[in-house]
């Protein structure tokens, strides 16, 4: 009986064990996003708030927030010629928006930002000197992919 309860305690201790590093390697993923940095104007608009997403290393905005921010970066897909074309498409059609919404988290986080947005404002498209096709070719969120994703800080 005591080797049962050792066994199960140990199995228990093994799933936890695997589980926290499960979700270790979650914060650490950025998938095939990448970062470019913004060194300009900081005169951007406010919205009326929008839908914040908080289950990620930094809170997703959808929409432009209510308050003023500073724009550090854009996230962009990495993706852009041969193969990888090939293997954005079919991400776009089988892959989990959760996992790329986490990967833009992850990714402007580990540049220091403190939140990121999600936005389609032709002026913030200009303002980082990208045509419409551009932001929907490199777009990280498909859900989102007529949207460019900034890292910022508030």
């Amino acid at each position: 009986m005591k080797r049962l309860h050792v066994a199960l305690a140990v199995a228990l201790g093994l799933c936890v064990a695997g589980v926290m590093a499960a979700s270790a390697k979650d914060k650490d993923k950025v998938g095939d996003t990448a970062f470019s940095a913004y060194d300009g104007s900081q005169r951007w608009p406010t919205g009326k708030g929008g839908e914040v997403n908080k289950d990620y290393s930094v809170p997703i905005y959808i929409g432009l927030p209510d308050r003023r921010f500073k724009v550090i970066g854009r996230v962009y897909d990495k993706r852009e010629s041969g193969f990888d074309v090939v293997s954005r498409a079919f991400d776009e059609g089988l892959g989990s928006e959760k996992h790329r919404m986490r990967n833009v988290a992850n990714q402007a986080r580990d540049h220091g930002a403190e939140a990121v947005i999600v936005v389609e404002d032709e002026d913030v498209f200009k303002a980082f000197n990208l045509t419409k096709k551009e932001v929907r070719e490199s777009s990280p969120l498909f859900r989102y992919k007529h949207s460019i994703v900034l890292a910022v800080k508030f």
